[in-house]
């Protein structure tokens, strides 16, 4: 398909196939509702000439700041058609991130949810808008330029949308995307139109299985740009997109929608295990032994899969069996036509791509930087290692530096922070970017991540630990909604654990604690089974890597509280800080009691 700018692939995709399906929303009834290749096209379009009546110019930087939906797509492609550059906020991040988003974009309009986010930005930085366009809710009474509502923009059935209105052109900005800002600021990165069309033209001749016939879901934040990427794969390809604008209605849709693949992140994974688990534990034990045994034989089946290799003859008979009676039904959440999940954002333990594969659905790790638009690699269907983030994809150049660092190079690449004079020049002499990621490259040509660089602390008996594994671990036990993982130059590593009241009805009450013995706290059985469950959680690690001390607490990290990115990744210098005099009097008790030999737990 030919095209080097986002809208000019709509376009020639509703030239294409007008009739086809492009995307599938759900009415006031919960009834799929479709909407065609050329109505998508001609109401992007009526879109793009309202904001341009607005006074939305090429090269101006506009944010939308909004819930997944199929307007943010008619917003978002709108933008595009008029060349605009688009910025995607994410409505539960920080009031402090946002504003530096907003400021480090000089926006000069702004599409949101409904008029209460306007709160999250000062004064200083919606006086520059020029306008506010608003998804639902009243217009607000303000002076901070003109006001619009996207069913004005939408609206018109008078508004000629007839040939190519396109004012973009392949060179021209896209789109800015701003790092995840674990280790500090938020950081811009501008892309073209040209170099996010390369980047799904690679990603689709890396999964050729995405085509006209498939059926993808669109339920991630709009505001992550590997979601809008997916998207504009779905243009490309012609595959059908299912906008899912609540995450909690995912699940319970995916057995309708049929999907042929399903993006997610590390945490979306372990609560899908964490629910089918519970689900299990409510049955009664002849059927909680029947599933054991059915998983314990696709474990062998899949192990066998793995290493390509033929399975023996009686596990293909009792796989043949279990798959029948169990594993099937098991899977049936996902739907008859799942191909394979894919997962990203974040490294996915081993243990749990296993305990999928076992019940016969495979999840590929993906990995990508915010300055490479194009992801660095990714394992495919039929050729992936679990442990690994895959092989190169095309458009890519990696090696590893002296150090262990991982460097890549190719058009994807970005060539500066966006108005930030500090950092203009962060490519090294050879052209290649430094990722910040420890890794090897095996025989095969699979990256394996050893760890970020800005993560990694060393003891002050000189043990370097990479914190991402351990807190791996910890969240192993159903119950650890979240770890952190602290000790640079300590004698040993600690922990924050984040506890889900909602898994523990047996020792909470009510969203509380039950009182112990001792009065108000956690409760003595409690922390009999955290001991327990902790100590066999890190029985595998090194002996330098296991937490000598543990600091539990029922507040959850979040967005809002700045212990997680947009994208879920965690804040690790928030959660320090958050913690610090926790953790600060838990080296103290443990260094009086010289306690390093047990574990030591602290409650807050």
């Amino acid at each position: 398909m030919s095209g080097n700018t986002i809208p000019s692939l709509l376009e020639s995709r509703a030239r294409l196939t007008p009739d086809a399906v492009a995307h599938w929303t759900r009415d006031n009834d919960g009834q799929w509702q479709p909407t065609s290749w050329q109505e998508f096209w001609e109401c992007a379009n009526r879109v793009a000439l309202g904001l341009q009546e607005l006074g939305v110019k090429e090269q101006q930087t506009i944010g939308i700041m909004a819930a997944t939906s199929q307007k943010w797509e008619y917003l978002h492609m709108a933008l595009l058609i008029s060349g605009a550059v688009v910025v995607g906020i994410d409505p539960h991040d920080s009031a402090a991130n946002i504003g530096e988003i907003a400021s480090r974009s000089n926006l000069s309009g702004l599409i949101v949810q409904d008029p209460s986010l306007l709160e999250k930005f000062s004064e200083s930085v919606t006086k520059n808008f020029n306008f506010v366009v608003t998804i639902t809710g009243a217009v607000p009474d303000e002076a901070t330029g003109t006001f619009s509502t996207f069913n004005e923009l939408s609206g018109s059935a008078n508004k000629d949308v007839s040939g190519s209105g396109i004012r973009a052109q392949s060179n021209d900005p896209a789109t800015i995307v701003f790092t995840s800002g674990t280790t500090g600021t938020p950081k811009g990165v501008l892309y073209t139109q040209e170099q996010v069309v390369l980047a799904c033209s690679s990603i689709l001749n890396t999964f050729d299985d995405i085509t006209p016939d498939s059926s993808l879901v669109c339920w991630l934040p709009l505001s992550n740009l590997f979601q809008r990427i997916v998207n504009i794969c779905a243009i490309s390809s012609g595959a059908s997109t299912y906008f899912i604008e609540n995450p909690r209605d995912l699940i319970p849709q995916l057995a309708g929608i049929h999907p042929q693949l399903l993006i997610g992140v590390p945490r979306f994974f372990e609560k899908v295990h964490e629910g089918i688990t519970a689900e299990i534990q409510k049955k009664p034990l002849l059927v909680r032994k029947a599933i054991d045994w059915a998983l314990s034989v696709g474990a062998e089946n899949a192990c066998a899969q793995r290493l390509m290799r033929e399975p023996g003859f009686s596990t293909r008979i009792c796989h043949r069996l279990a798959n029948f009676l169990i594993l099937s039904r098991m899977r049936s959440f996902v739907g008859k036509k799942l191909k394979f999940f894919v997962s990203g954002s974040a490294p996915m333990p081993v243990w749990l791509l296993e305990w999928f594969h076992a019940l016969g659905i495979v999840v590929l790790e993906a990995y990508g930087i915010t300055e490479n638009i194009i992801p660095i690699a990714m394992n495919r269907p039929h050729c992936f290692k679990f442990g690994t983030v895959g092989t190169t994809l095309p458009g890519n150049d990696v090696i590893i530096a002296e150090d262990g660092e991982l460097l890549v190079k190719g058009k994807g690449v970005f060539r500066g922070y966006h108005r930030d004079d500090t950092q203009q020049f962060p490519l090294l002499a050879n052209g290649y970017l430094a990722t910040g990621d420890y890794a090897e490259i095996d025989t095969d040509g699979f990256i394996t991540l050893k760890g970020r660089k800005s993560e990694i602390f060393k003891t002050s008996t000189g043990q370097r630990i990479a914190p991402v594994g351990v807190e791996s671990c910890l969240r192993r036990i159903a119950y650890v909604e979240n770890a952190a993982v602290f000790g640079a130059g300590r004698k040993f590593p600690v922990a924050v654990l984040s506890i889900s009241t909602d898994a523990l009805p047996r020792y909470f009450q009510g969203g509380e604690p039950l009182s112990g013995k001792d009065g108000p706290g956690f409760h003595p059985d409690f922390l009999v089974s955290l001991r327990k469950d902790l100590e066999e959680e890190v029985a595998s690690l090194p002996p330098q890597q296991r937490p000598a001390g543990i600091v539990i607490t029922t507040d959850p990290f979040t967005i809002a509280g700045g212990e997680l990115t947009a994208n879920l990744k965690l804040r690790r210098k928030n959660v320090e800080q958050k913690y610090q005099k926790h953790i600060e009097r838990m080296y103290r008790e443990m260094e009086k009691s010289d306690r390093t030999a047990e574990l030591f737990i602290d409650c807050l």
